[in-house]
């Protein structure tokens, strides 16, 4: 019997230095969970001994709190034990709004050292990721409240795989071209403020953006193997197309390819607005194709 996880990449968001890792989970092919300080899971024979090593190393966080203590050790417990191949995972990116859907591939926890892209998540399980990715809004389809699984990091999910399956493999919708009241001309200049914007929000989490965007290969931002096209609007309302170079090069890199979407009024809130992380984009979302060759993403 297949079963259904959610399970959350990040560190919470009511620590600090909170982040979130599931594009980088997405684009490496696993599901990796903290607390690597930890050493190897596999070590564990049982969830009170698992729990004891984590009451030691972690005193200050939870001392006389016995249900955050219970919640640690059983979200890791459960991706240890609980998690079998076959089984469907469900990870929420909180970065572009989406939820990675993934097939687990391996029979075990495995302990890496390696950090991916910034992640230092140890625990891990090797993950095959459907190409599409789901919005809230295809989510509510088969919850009505949107709402599924728990808030700990790892939970089981009531729901049905072949309703979940069925969304993910579904052909896109065949959606009229933009209108001419709806605007889609860019905005140089605000682009350019956009990819400066998007410069400063890349080395905040870590990473070490170089401005191409004058170069015309296909994308804005390189980010060693990583590749970022940014996109800058002051309404939601102005859609976003890509050109057919930047097309091509989100078709051939696939996962090594992202979309930075900023959407913000004003100058003032442009400097402090976080971009939208659509990873692969050309494959996880919705687009129309215009006779232009050009490509609007259709946005729910």
């Amino acid at each position: 019997m297949r079963s259904i996880w959610k399970i959350f990449a990040r560190i919470p968001s009511d620590q600090i230095n909170s982040i979130d890792y599931a594009a980088e989970c997405y684009r490496n092919g696993v599901i990796a969970v903290g607390w690597s300080e930890l050493g190897d899971l596999q070590r564990f024979e049982s969830r009170e001994a698992l729990k004891g090593v984590l009451k030691k190393v972690w005193q200050k966080n939870v001392r006389g709190k016995p249900q955050r203590l219970a919640q640690w050790a059983g979200s890791l417990w459960r991706f240890k034990q609980e998690v079998k191949p076959r089984d469907l995972v469900l990870c929420p990116d909180r970065n572009s709004g989406r939820i990675y859907i993934g097939k687990v591939l391996s029979k075990r926890v495995f302990y890496s050292k390696s950090t991916l892209e910034g992640c230092e998540f140890a625990h891990r399980r090797k993950v095959k990721w459907y190409s599409r990715t789901l919005s809230n809004y295809e989510i509510k389809r088969i919850w009505k409240d949107g709402k599924f699984g728990g808030r700990q990091t790892v939970t089981e999910v009531d729901g049905q795989i072949d309703e979940i399956l069925k969304l993910v493999h579904r052909k896109p919708s065949r959606k009229p071209r933009p209108s001419g009241n709806a605007a889609w001309r860019p905005d140089q200049e605000w682009g350019h403020l956009a990819e400066e914007r998007a410069m400063k929000w890349l080395r905040a989490i870590g990473k070490k953006p170089v401005n191409v965007a004058r170069l015309n290969r296909g994308w804005d931002i390189e980010c060693g193997k990583d590749k970022f096209e940014v996109k800058g609007r002051k309404s939601a309302k102005t859609t976003i197309r890509f050109t057919a170079n930047e097309w091509r090069a989100a078709k051939t890199l696939n996962k090594r390819y992202a979309l930075l979407l900023i959407t913000a009024p004003t100058i003032a809130k442009l400097a402090r607005a976080t971009p939208l992380q659509i990873a692969d984009p050309a494959n996880t979302e919705e687009w129309t194709r215009k006779a232009t060759f050009e490509y609007f993403l259709n946005e729910q």
